[in-house]
């Protein structure tokens, strides 16, 4: 019998902080393609994933600034959950 990972609830908001997400937004936006070994754990692997999918969904604005994600970044993000876009 397979069993289930071990899951844990998260923030978009955290996970749009980390570094992978941002990687995938960039990537996406430029046009470079998937990167299958991005992120060493499944939390990074879905960060990067979900970055990605933002990127090619809202090709515009600035996802952190300051260290903090913008305002208009957390209103993309609630949009593309609302379209089924990112999970």
């Amino acid at each position: 019998m397979i069993q289930q990972v071990k899951t844990s609830t998260v923030t978009f908001k955290s996970v749009m902080k980390t570094a992978l997400f941002n990687r995938g937004v960039k990537e996406a936006r430029e046009g470079k393609p998937f990167d299958y070994e991005a992120g060493s754990t499944l939390n990074e692997q879905w960060a990067y994933e979900r970055g990605r999918l933002f990127g090619m969904r809202f090709k515009q604005g600035s996802v952190k600034h300051g260290g903090a994600v913008t305002p208009e970044a957390m209103r993309a993000m609630r949009v593309a959950i609302q379209e089924g876009v990112i999970l």
